[in-house]
């Protein structure tokens, strides 16, 4: 049982370390829409820039729960977005997100690399929420702790996910070379946005991702992700109950929802359906907060960014900010990450700040 947990892992160091040489593709299956980005940087690690991005709407209901109701219309929409980009890499970096996927922080005792794949692979059979035969577990030893052990990053997800995106993927002649976390690949782009900021490894920041039907509560303390947790809240709860109020179908809920009457005002009606949603996800994020402060006494929160769609939502960042009693404020990758994209519009340039951090950092996977 051991032995295949730590083959996975071998196999999958293999296969990552088989990337370099070319471009890499970030490809970001989410629920509501496929987006792919490619990214480039000097040998320093200085200069990043965006050189190709695309973003295609998925049909309602084609992902639910990690598995897939729609692979024909899937599988278009990652075709359509590579060549909307202009996109030739045939190496891809994707992300996996879900149930069927953790990502945690371990403190271990240490020893050689060996005893340390024997700690995380009993540590992870303790505490994965499938079985352990069945998946794929990856750490990274990110270095001591204090009590004189090893502070370690440990990601797994369940084998069948794994073939069902990457084969999603290679329908379109694409190699699938690395299979990332959506929580870390966001973590990814929020440490080069912050690095000088981040520095005082005894502060804690809390990242936010808040998609369509899933929201990734993430803290970050230590230099590495030190809690996360998965909460089912996201915008489409909001869109489904436009729909079910208002008589309108998908498409146009969401509009209203973000948009209103096309110049920018909310019909009383809506702002009270987003208020009773967006009490519930603070509602949620208050548990969370109580509970991570409660089990590690952890009170040095330095303040909270966001990213994904449902930021855009009106009134998340002033609530947030009135929940926390800390300065929130929106991760925006082009803090550093300069642009080589023709005719982007700045509506385009807004959509890929809030909607594109997790697929910007698949593709920085590259690097």
């Amino acid at each position: 049982m051991a032995g295949n947990a730590i083959s996975n892992i071998v196999s999958g160091i293999k296969d990552a370390l088989s990337v370099s040489g070319g471009s890499v593709v970030g490809i970001d299956i989410g629920l509501s829409s496929v987006k792919v980005a490619e990214v480039s940087c000097d040998k320093d690690k200085e200069n990043w820039v965006l050189t190709k991005y695309a973003s295609v709407p998925l049909p309602e209901g084609s992902i639910i729960e990690d598995e897939i109701q729609k692979e024909e219309e899937i599988v278009d929409a990652i075709d359509r977005a590579i060549k909307e980009a202009g996109i030739t890499a045939k190496i891809a970096s994707i992300g996996l997100a879900g149930p069927n996927t953790v990502a945690r922080k371990l403190q271990l005792a240490g020893g050689s690399e060996e005893e340390i794949e024997d700690q995380v692979v009993w540590e992870a059979e303790q505490y994965l929420p499938f079985e352990i035969e069945q998946s794929t577990v990856s750490f990274h030893v990110v270095g001591e702790n204090e009590g004189g052990g090893v502070d370690v990053i440990v990601a797994a997800a369940r084998n069948d996910i794994i073939s069902s995106f990457k084969n999603l993927v290679e329908q379109v002649n694409l190699k699938v070379k690395v299979v990332d976390l959506g929580l870390v690949a966001v973590t990814n782009v929020f440490e080069l946005v912050m690095e000088e900021k981040i520095e005082d490894i005894s502060q804690s920041w809390l990242l936010i991702d808040l998609g369509a039907q899933k929201t990734e509560f993430i803290i970050y303390k230590n230099g590495m992700i030190a809690f996360t947790k998965e909460m089912n809240v996201g915008g489409v709860m909001i869109t489904e109950e436009i729909q079910r109020q208002m008589g309108v179908n998908y498409d146009e809920a969401e509009d209203l929802k973000i948009t209103g009457d096309g110049q920018g005002n909310l019909p009383e009606e809506i702002l009270e359906i987003i208020d009773d949603v967006v009490e519930a996800f603070f509602s949620e994020i208050k548990k969370t907060i109580d509970f991570y402060i409660s089990s590690t006494s952890d009170e040095s929160m330095m303040g909270c960014l966001v990213t994904g769609g449902s930021a855009l939502i009106p009134g998340i960042i002033e609530g947030l900010e009135a929940l926390l009693g800390v300065e929130v404020s929106v991760l925006n990758p082009f803090d550093i990450f300069g642009i080589e994209i023709e005719d982007l519009s700045e509506e385009k340039k807004k959509e890929i700040q809030y909607r594109g951090c997790s697929v910007i950092g698949l593709a920085m996977r590259q690097v």
